[in-house]
C-alpha cells in the first residue's frame, strides 16, 4: 500500500525533485500524429513546390501555393487531379519552403491516409518522439513558468505518447493533436524554454511494472485529483486521488447559473424532456477525501446526479453533466436560491462617527446557502421570483493525474525552501 501511495503521487511530488541535463541520447521512436482525423478535405500551402507521392510511386508535382487533398469517390484528388492509392506522401522540393498543414508548418514527414470506408481522409506526421514533445509541452503549460513544473509536464507528454504507441488505438496513425489526445501545435507552437526542459528530461518516462503509464494530465483540480476509477470506472493503480496545490489557478474555483427555464430546455435539447423541472438530487459536498458513495468520488466530483421533472425523472453521470452544461469540472455543489452581490460596500468612520472612506468586502459564494428547500440530498425550487440553480465548483478538466497549476504550486514551494 505504502508503494501504492509513492507511485499514485509521482506526478504531483516526484517528477518535481529530479534535474537532468540533456544527453546525447535518441530522439526516441517515430510517433505518427493524425492532424486532420476523418476529414473530406484539408489545406496543404507552401512558398514552394510540393511532390505528391501516390500510393503506386506516381509523382505529381504542384506549384507554389494552396492547395487541397481530398477523397471523392473513394479515390484521393489534389485539386482536380486523381490520384491513386489508399495513401500520399508529400515533400517540400526545396527544404527551406516547407509544406504546411492548414497553414502550420511540422518536424517530420507528412502523410496523407484514406479511412477505411474510402470517403474521408487523416493527415498523418511523423517524427521522433522527442521533437514531437517540443510542440506539446509549450501548449500545455506557460513556457514561463517553473522549469521543474515544465519538467513534470514534459516527463507526463513523454510517458503519455509512449504508452500510445504500446496501445494501438486508431488505424494508420498513434495519437491525435488534439485534447483527445494532447495537443499539438507543431513548430510555431515552440518556445525555446520549453524545448529546453524537454530536451533536459529527454528519455525520461514514468513506468509501472515495466512499462510506460498512461500519463494523463489536466489544468487544475480545485484542491483535490481524482481517483480514474472514480471518473473512468477503470481503476489504475497510480491514478488515484491525492491533495494538490493549485490555489493559484484562475479556474481553482468558478460559479455557473441556470434559470429553471433554461435547464430544462437544456436538458431537453440533450435528449432528456423531464418537463417542468422540480428538483436536484445529489449528495452534499463534503471536504476531501470524501468517503465512497455512488454519488461522488474520493474528491467531491460528481459521478451521477438527478434532476427530478414532472414526466420522469433522468439520472446523468457527472461527466454528461459538465458536457451538457458547459462546465469547467465535474467538482461543484449545487444550490437553488437568487444573486447575491459580489461584495458588501462598507461604511468606514473615525472616532467621531464621520466617514473616512469605504471598504468593499467579497462575499465568498462557495458558502451560498440558496432559498430552496432541502430535504437531506434533494434541492427543491422555493418558486420565488428570479430563482436559479448555482453550480458552485472549483478546478478545470477532468482532475485525474497530474494537475499542471498544482505542479506549477508544488514548483514554487519547493524553490522557496531553497
Amino acid at each position: 500500500m505504502k508503494m501504492k501511495k509513492i507511485l499514485t503521487a509521482f506526478f504531483l511530488a516526484v517528477m518535481l525533485l529530479f534535474s537532468l541535463s540533456a544527453s546525447a541520447a535518441s530522439l526516441g521512436p517515430k510517433i505518427r500524429v493524425g492532424l486532420v482525423v476523418d476529414q473530406y478535405s484539408a489545406e496543404l500551402s507552401s512558398a514552394g513546390k510540393i511532390t505528391v507521392i501516390d500510393g503506386r510511386g506516381k509523382k505529381v508535382t504542384l506549384s507554389p501555393g494552396r492547395h487541397f487533398i481530398s477523397v471523392k469517390g473513394g479515390r484521393f484528388y489534389a485539386d482536380k487531379k486523381k490520384l491513386s492509392g489508399g495513401n500520399l506522401s508529400f515533400v517540400a522540393q526545396n527544404a527551406s519552403q516547407p509544406v504546411l498543414v492548414n497553414r502550420k508548418k511540422y518536424r517530420g514527414a507528412l502523410t496523407a491516409v484514406m479511412t477505411r470506408e474510402k470517403k474521408r481522409l487523416t493527415i498523418v506526421n511523423a517524427l521522433p518522439v522527442e521533437e514531437y514533445l517540443y510542440g506539446v509541452v509549450a501548449k500545455e503549460v506557460i513556457p514561463l513558468w517553473p522549469d521543474e513544473a515544465i519538467k513534470a509536464q514534459a516527463v507526463a507528454a513523454r510517458s503519455f505518447a509512449l504508452y500510445h504507441l504500446d496501445h494501438p488505438q486508431y488505424e494508420g496513425f498513434d495519437i491525435k493533436a488534439t485534447d483527445q489526445g494532447q495537443v499539438y501545435g507543431g513548430i510555431e507552437a515552440e518556445h525555446p524554454n520549453t524545448t529546453k526542459l524537454v530536451k533536459a528530461t529527454r528519455g525520461v518516462t514514468a513506468v509501472y511494472d515495466g512499462e510506460p503509464i498512461q500519463a494523463f494530465f489536466h489544468s487544475t483540480s480545485g484542491g483535490y485529483t481524482e481517483a480514474a476509477v472514480n471518473v473512468w470506472g477503470k481503476d489504475i493503480p497510480y491514478l488515484q486521488a491525492v491533495k494538490d496545490d493549485d490555489k493559484d489557478s484562475p479556474n481553482y474555483s468558478w460559479t455557473k447559473s441556470f434559470t429553471e427555464a433554461q435547464l430544462e430546455r437544456t436538458l431537453k435539447q440533450g435528449g432528456y424532456d423531464i418537463g417542468k423541472l422540480q428538483g436536484i438530487r445529489l449528495l452534499p459536498l463534503g471536504k476531501a477525501p470524501m468517503k465512497w458513495s455512488s454519488d461522488r468520488g474520493t474528491s467531491g466530483r460528481v459521478k451521477r446526479m438527478t434532476f427530478k421533472g414532472s414526466r420522469r425523472d433522468v439520472t446523468l453521470t457527472g461527466s454528461q453533466v459538465r458536457s451538457l452544461l458547459g462546465l469547467n469540472s465535474t467538482l461543484f455543489e449545487v444550490t437553488i436560491g437568487t444573486d447575491e452581490p459580489d461584495s458588501i460596500d462598507v461604511s468606514i468612520k473615525n472616532a467621531y462617527g464621520y466617514e473616512v472612506g469605504r471598504k468593499k468586502i467579497p462575499i465568498d459564494k462557495k458558502t451560498r446557502q440558496g432559498m430552496g428547500t432541502k430535504v437531506g440530498d434533494l434541492r427543491l425550487f422555493a418558486g420565488v421570483k428570479d430563482e436559479k440553480v448555482f453550480f458552485v465548483g472549483g478546478g478545470w478538466g477532468h482532475g485525474v493525474g497530474l494537475s499542471q497549476w498544482g505542479a506549477r504550486g508544488m514548483a514554487l514551494e519547493k524553490s522557496a525552501r531553497r
